[in-house]
C-alpha cells in the first residue's frame, strides 16, 4: 500500500439506476478517520463489472442535515418545472 494512503471502510446505502450502463451509488465511507457520504456515478464495463467514475462528491457526514435541507428546498423548484419524479 502506498505511504500515506489508508484503506477505506465502505457501506453501500443505495443504488439508483440511470438507464443502460449507468448507476449512481450512494455509499457511507471512511477516509483518514473521517466519515463521508459518497455519491458517485458508476459505469458498467464490457464484462459486466460496475466501476466508479471521477464524477461524484464525497460529503462529510457533518453536513448531512444541510444537504437534506438543500434537497428539500430543491423539491418545489423541481415540481414547478414539471420535470423528473419528485416524490
Amino acid at each position: 500500500m502506498a505511504q500515506g494512503v489508508q484503506p477505506t471502510d465502505e457501506e453501500l446505502i443505495k443504488v439508483i439506476d440511470k438507464g443502460p450502463g449507468g448507476r449512481i451509488h450512494i455509499r457511507l465511507s471512511r477516509f483518514r478517520d473521517r466519515d463521508y457520504l459518497d455519491i458517485r456515478n458508476f459505469y458498467e464495463t464490457e464484462d459486466g463489472e460496475w466501476r466508479p467514475t471521477r464524477k461524484g462528491i464525497a460529503i462529510p457526514v457533518e453536513l448531512y442535515d444541510e444537504l437534506l435541507d438543500a434537497l428539500a428546498a430543491a423539491k418545489p423548484k423541481i415540481e414547478e418545472r414539471g420535470v423528473g419524479k419528485a416524490d
